[in-house]
């Protein structure tokens, strides 16, 4: 089209200027034209690319809030939820005491077959080791819980490493408290202990005639 054009303005060259110019104005306007529409294909990737790449930096945008958001939300919901040293340590507490209630606390019968003795003289004792041998609670065992496992270790002659199975605890733990408990009650043998009578020659008592008096 540009050379048809090009040719018209050779041909009206004699003519009047102002066809001339008139055929030069046509012949830019249409070169333009032809330049436009030669490179309107790579204007429109240039402009295809320029919104996808608008799109997925408005997505990334997008993500970063919402995994910003989504961690606060987490952050919030284990400050409110989540108490790791004082709820395991109180849930570890109750959960090794668990074995003395049993064997204690449960019933009189179940008492004196596990430690040769009934509940209330069981916490007679446990109060005589702490008021007069001053017997005191470890950081993680209480008397009560020494005392039984003293009990229930010469009651049936059994192994550290059996205790240390029904008790939960650490044979290092198992062997300190049971020291703790022999000596305090060692010390109370004055109180524990009966101290024998002598017999005198001339006892009343008619059970004891028929012993002799070895001089």
């Amino acid at each position: 089209m540009v050379c048809v054009l090009a040719k018209e303005v050779v041909e009206g060259s004699n003519k009047k200027g102002k066809n001339i110019t008139q055929g030069c104005a046509k012949l830019s306007v249409l070169y333009s034209l032809n330049h436009l529409m030669a490179r309107l294909p790579l204007i429109v990737q240039s402009v295809r690319r320029k919104r996808i790449a608008l799109a997925v930096t408005i997505w990334l945008q997008m993500c970063t809030v919402a995994s910003w958001f989504l961690l606060t939300l987490g952050v919030i919901h284990s400050l409110h939820t989540y108490r790791p040293r004082i709820r395991s340590y109180i849930l570890d507490f109750y959960a090794k005491r668990d074995y003395v209630k049993r064997l204690v606390y449960a019933s009189d019968e179940t008492c004196f077959e596990q430690v040769r003795m009934n509940r209330t003289t069981f916490f007679k004792l446990c109060e005589m080791l702490q008021t007069l041998e001053g017997l005191k609670s470890l950081r993680n065992m209480l008397i009560d819980e020494q005392v039984a496992m003293f009990l229930h270790i010469i009651s049936h002659h059994l192994k550290n490493r059996v205790i240390k199975h029904h008790f939960n605890r650490s044979g290092e733990t198992i062997s300190r408290s049971f020291h703790n408990v022999l000596n305090a009650v060692i010390r109370l043998q004055d109180v524990l202990f009966k101290k024998p009578e002598p017999i005198t020659a001339n006892s009343t008592d008619p059970r004891w005639k028929w012993f002799k008096v070895l001089e």
